[in-house]
């Protein structure tokens, strides 16, 4: 079980690492984190929801995604309420306190789905959240060491040297866990260090000589193409040097609730393309494509699109040539009114829209997941794949063109339409997704060039999950020539299970 000592010290891509290195040895691996607390989510073949950090695990171990890996996800919808997703469905909408107050029926389907995953599998690599040494939280955990006192689970603590601190780091974790707790951790690592290794040596023997638990290595910091777990996670502002060097300039903006911002990460791989994310409309000067991403609160989102000022910035940007794309909740801002029946994101039943296009939405309680396929009408020879995650139903007015069209739906042949496209300005869809296909992605990036003059390029990067695949493998080479394995596997035990 890989644990850290505090959010973002990188355990979700060593568990893919993990999960990568032993799947290509032949062991059958599964990923595990009992509850998930991120605005990135997925859909798996069935229909269900679960964390984009557990579907990249799975893919990572070259398994189906599954929700028993990522039983409780929780996507926040504020600074006090979350939907809680239980089992791939939603569940409820809870303030924190109430959330705890359930924590006995959420920690029953947790033992359940890690159960059943140890039974059907050789090896399940487990994530932990945030940190075990919480301890104004210790009873209400259901993700960290209660898994690990659960199965007697070995534990790894992972510190990131980049926050600075990371051997007091380390020690103070150690030191406020339970005592029964101490005696699970078999091992420290120390994550994304730049320099020579040898001046962490004194560092490292005391650390040793303080709780007696090995360093069993010490990663590099990599600048790797993988999903992360939470929403903007840093993505950067307009760079003038950069933006001035690239062909197209795209502009995200950054919603305080943006979620599933994995949607853009293809777009960074592009040559002639610089990526940026917006907070304010006076960043949006100079872009080429504008896009209002997805959003986890979508009405509250929409009213700070408006107190920022932003739609007389669009409606000019479309005025001047300018590209503008709605993805999902982006997508529904677009119309002119959304009406929240159930009280589902506001308490104020109807709202108006940007008034960019003649549509409405409606909340319902039931939310659409689902994985699709199809190709645009207007980019011959360019297939998508995607996934819609979203509770809004939306009802388009006489005379607009779709910007898809969907002919297979979970798998299965279908013929539907999806979103909208105006004049090859203005375009609107509900598939999360929508750039990881290489071949689609060029094309539409191509139709930009073209509205600027430019020639067409070919298609040069990989698909993403192609790309993933490459940079997973990079990751577990790296895992496999950085760490003591043999260590690390006498004090885990799986040399005595699975494959072993």
């Amino acid at each position: 079980m890989f644990q850290g000592t505090g959010s973002g010290v990188g355990k979700s891509v060593i568990a893919a690492g993990f999960c990568r290195l032993y799947a290509r040895q032949g062991w059958l691996v599964a990923p595990f984190k009992a509850q998930n607390m991120s605005l990135n989510s997925g859909v798996t073949q069935s229909g269900e929801e679960m964390g984009r950090a557990q579907i990249l695990q799975a893919q990572a171990a070259f398994t189906e995604p599954e929700v028993r890996m990522n039983p409780v996800l929780l996507k926040p919808q504020g600074d006090r309420h979350s939907q809680v997703i239980v089992q791939g469905r939603v569940w409820n909408t809870l303030e924190t306190l109430d959330y705890y107050e359930r924590k006995d029926y959420l920690w029953s389907v947790v033992q359940k789905s890690l159960a059943s995953l140890c039974r059907d599998f050789d090896l399940v690599v487990i994530e932990g959240a945030g940190s075990p040494a919480e301890i104004n939280l210790r009873d209400q955990d259901i993700v960290n060491m209660r898994v690990a006192r659960e199965l007697r689970c070995p534990v790894v603590i992972i510190g990131d040297i980049e926050k600075g601190g990371v051997f007091a780091s380390l020690y103070g974790t150690w030191a406020l866990l339970l005592e029964e707790e101490r005696t699970l951790v078999a091992g420290f690592l120390i994550n994304k260090f730049r320099g020579n290794e040898r001046l962490l040596d004194p560092g490292i023997r005391e650390i040793e000589r303080l709780t007696g638990v090995p360093v069993l290595g010490v990663l590099p910091y990599e600048n790797l193409t993988l999903d992360d777990e939470d929403a903007y996670a840093g993505r950067p502002e307009r760079a003038t040097s950069e933006t001035a060097s690239k062909d197209l300039v795209i502009g995200v903006v950054r919603f305080p609730h943006l979620s599933n911002f994995t949607d853009f990460q293809p777009l960074e791989a592009e040559p002639d393309v610089a990526l940026c994310y917006l907070h304010s409309p006076d960043k949006l000067a100079g872009c080429d494509l504008v896009i209002l991403p997805g959003s986890k609160a979508t009405v509250n989102d929409l009213e700070w699109l408006k107190a920022k000022g932003f739609p007389a910035v669009l409606n000019r940007h479309l005025a001047e040539g300018g590209v503008l794309l709605g993805i999902c909740g982006g997508f529904q801002m677009l119309g002119r009114f959304l009406h929240d029946p159930w009280g589902l994101e506001s308490t104020e039943s109807f709202r108006e829209g940007l008034g960019f296009l003649e549509m409405k939405t409606v909340f319902q309680r039931d939310k659409i997941l689902r994985r699709v396929e199809g190709f645009s009408p207007y980019l011959p020879g360019a297939r998508v794949t995607g996934y819609e995650i979203h509770q809004g139903r939306t009802i388009l007015g006489e005379g607009y063109a779709p910007f898809l069209e969907l002919d297979r739906v979970m798998g299965n042949p279908s013929m539907e339409k999806d979103g909208v496209m105006i004049n090859r300005s203005l375009f609107g869809t509900y598939l999360h997704g929508l750039f990881d296909s290489a071949s689609f992605r060029r094309a539409f990036l191509n139709m930009l060039r073209i509205r600027k003059n430019l020639l067409p390029l070919p298609a040069s990067a990989p698909s993403r999950t192609d790309e993933t695949n490459q940079e997973l493998d990079r990751l577990a080479d790296l895992l496999a020539e950085r760490l003591d394995l043999t260590l690390l596997e006498e004090r885990m035990g799986i040399h005595s299970c699975g494959k072993g």
